[in-house]
């Protein structure tokens, strides 16, 4: 007879978590969300996968007077909460739009809508905005939760009150789901040679670290290298690919004048999420200017046996334990939601 496995104490720590930061979430409610994580990690509407996230608060005017640029589309006001999947059908997809789906209980009603910040694509998101905002957090009436879904398998919650946990259906021990430490170690190897002001360099470390969190939701791997400026690849390891006779430049979007133009910057960032999307790999360097895409590699001379994975992944540590100078570091996500950023072995 099979023995049956519980993960009782992860439900735990999700009762435990939800009482610190929404202690007024109505128990039912409580119940049918936490019945709900595993189907938010291969969430689909029309066709299309989703990667649902949901705000969860009990003001959301509150959060609306305190967010710069912040719209909401109320759409939906029940008196319990028996509508509550129902509701979410209706709403979750415009999560593929980068729009978040809030839920609100206030004096006895759920009021459902979406969300989201008219902000410049070099300006931070709105879940950054939530958790940077100082008066949201120090105010003791105030409860906010938002859902993040994170890969195939794994789901975030944090709260405004400092709790942040991460709901992990695989087995496996999955560190690598620190999305936000090596989306950033990425980007700070990327820009590490560009010389400008300290207000200029973060605002397009911005952009770049936006750019790279919608990649994650829109396309189904990637692998990017970063190289030094001056990378001349005189051994051919990169040659099977296409390389751009005129690299593009962020920087030079807007950063290096008095104004930029919205589209262009947007229109790029779109060009960078289609090569990182593209098959192979895409370069980049450390001025932040992107160099090739399209690029194969043969793994098998210098990738370790012991790698678990796919062609992706081999090829990933192919470049990393390449030992070629001037390859400065490489970032990874694979569709079923693991990602890290290494740097070449010297």
């Amino acid at each position: 007879m099979a023995d049956n496995l519980y993960f009782t104490e992860a439900k735990d720590t999700v009762l435990r978590f939800i009482a610190k930061e929404y202690p007024t979430m109505p128990e039912n409610l409580i119940s049918m969300l936490i019945n709900s994580f595993y189907k938010f990690c291969s969430y689909e509407e029309e066709g299309r996968d989703i990667k649902p996230r949901i705000l969860f608060t009990s003001n959301i005017e509150l959060l609306a007077k305190n967010i710069p640029n912040f719209f909401k589309l109320h759409l939906f006001s029940d008196e319990d909460e028996q509508y509550f999947n129902s509701r979410l059908k209706s709403l979750l997809i415009f999560c593929s739009n980068d729009w978040t789906t809030y839920i609100e209980v206030k004096d006895g009603v759920f009021n459902y809508g979406i969300c989201k910040v008219f902000n410049s694509i070099k300006e931070k998101s709105l879940y950054s905005l939530i958790f940077e905002n100082e008066t949201l957090m120090n105010n003791e009436k105030f409860s906010l939760i938002y859902l993040d879904t994170m890969s195939s398998y794994a789901i975030g919650l944090r709260g405004i009150r400092g709790g942040n946990i991460i709901i992990n259906f695989s087995i496996n021990d999955s560190n690598f789901l620190n999305r936000e430490n090596v989306i950033k170690r990425f980007v700070n190897a990327s820009f590490s040679k560009l010389k400008t002001t300290r207000n200029k360099l973060n605002e397009i470390k911005i952009l770049y670290e936006n750019i790279l969190k919608r990649a994650i939701n829109d396309i189904h791997g990637a692998i990017c290298v970063v190289v030094d400026k001056d990378f001349k690849d005189t051994k051919g390891f990169f040659s099977d690919g296409i390389w751009l006779n005129e690299p593009i430049e962020f920087s030079k979007t807007f950063l290096m004048t008095r104004s930029y133009s919205e589209a262009k910057l947007t229109n790029i960032a779109e060009l960078f999420i289609s090569m990182l999307n593209y098959d192979g790999i895409t370069i980049v360097d450390n001025v932040g200017r992107i160099r090739a895409y399209n690029v194969f590699i043969k793994a098998e001379k210098y990738a370790k046996k012991n790698i678990i994975g796919g062609a992706r992944k081999r090829a990933a540590y192919a470049v990393i334990n390449s030992n070629i100078k001037k390859i400065v570091g490489v970032y990874f996500h694979s569709q079923d939601g693991e990602i890290f950023y290494e740097e070449v072995k010297k």
